[in-house]
């Protein structure tokens, strides 16, 4: 009986370190983009940065360096990774960024939806304002307001996070230890 105990709680034990890790945002997720609420005013590395229709419109790149979206005045860079972090570079060549950049986002093709978007590494802006919002499943905003950063072409980071994938082994493991609880409340019937 008693190893019937130990095993059961083995398994909750296992069950409950074995919690799924936020998925990655896959690479080739569509990303489509506003700035002020105008799709022309961000430029998308699918288009070569170019000034034309549909520019606002991006597939994630993992590459080293590949911004994935530039303000069409060219102050502002974003950066995507697969892992969710977020880069936001200050392109403008000054260290003050004045103005308000509003920047929506959202995230085509997502297998599992958006939990969460949350500042990382801000110790590169000085003063100003950052506000990160997650809007719905698909959907995130980025608020710049008024920044100054600490140099010239400076930048912060933020996170974006996916919803966990339950791991396969979640399932059998309480399936055992459900199996072993069981057994153990029949042989005790049976004594």
């Amino acid at each position: 009986m008693k190893t019937l105990k130990t095993l059961a709680v083995l398994a909750a034990a296992c069950l409950g370190g074995a919690a799924a890790q936020a998925a990655p945002v896959p690479v080739g997720t569509v990303i489509t983009g506003q700035v002020n609420g105008a799709s022309s005013a961000l430029l998308g590395l699918d288009h070569g940065y170019a000034d034309e229709a549909g520019s606002n419109v991006t597939a994630l790149s993992d590459g080293f360096g590949d911004l994935e979206f530039l303000t069409a005045d060219y102050a502002v860079g974003i950066d995507f990774t697969s892992s969710g972090l977020l880069q936001v570079w200050n392109n403008s060549g000054a260290a003050a960024l004045p103005g308000t950049y509003a920047l929506t986002f959202s995230f085509a093709g997502l297998t599992q939806p958006l939990s969460g978007f949350v500042g990382l590494d801000l110790s590169g802006i000085s003063s100003g304002g950052v506000s990160l919002a997650r809007l719905d499943d698909h959907r995130i905003a980025l608020t710049l307001n008024d920044l100054t950063f600490n140099d010239s072409f400076g930048s912060f980071t933020a996170q974006l996070n996916v919803a966990a994938v339950p791991e396969p082994a979640s399932g059998a493991l309480l399936a055992l230890g459900l199996g072993l609880l069981a057994l153990g409340r029949t042989r005790r019937a049976a004594a």
